[in-house]
């Protein structure tokens, strides 16, 4: 009786040891990586075909988003429709493609990885830091704001 209480007791703490590097693994580990990004606005959230953008060109440019992207995995949460996008980029081109809504019931992030889509909690620093940078957008020749 002693030894079956051990062997489940050890697949007990196996389980929580499984589920805790799940919850931290890093979906993105590249992201901290890159050297810049654009941060495209859309007129219409949805519609990707008019938009405003900034470009942020430093090493890692945005950290918080890094950082919010790489948290815990949430809910799917396709009633929120995406306002924008974020182009990082590193040494060999594109590196990620990250989503955005900002909407008060949606604050999220999404990106899709080999086929599949997911998303995490945005924070409110990365919803500020993106508030902050449309302030600086560039409108593209022949598009209104």
């Amino acid at each position: 009786m002693k030894i079956i209480s051990l062997l489940v007791c050890c697949c007990g703490l196996f389980i929580i040891g499984c589920k805790t590097k799940t919850v931290k693994l890093k979906m993105l580990p590249t992201l901290p990586e890159s050297d810049s990004a654009v941060v495209m606005y859309y007129h219409t959230p949805g519609d990707p075909r008019f938009f405003n953008m900034t470009k942020v060109v430093v090493k890692n440019p945005l950290p918080v988003v890094a950082t919010d992207v790489n948290a815990k995995i949430i809910e799917a949460k396709d009633s929120c429709v995406t306002q924008g996008k974020i182009y990082f980029y590193g040494k060999g081109g594109a590196v990620e493609t990250i989503y955005f809504s900002r909407n008060k019931d949606c604050m999220t992030l999404s990106f899709i990885k080999t086929g599949e889509k997911y998303f995490t909690a945005m924070s409110d620093d990365t919803k500020e830091l993106l508030n902050r940078l449309e302030k600086d957008v560039t409108v593209l020749p022949g598009r209104a704001e």
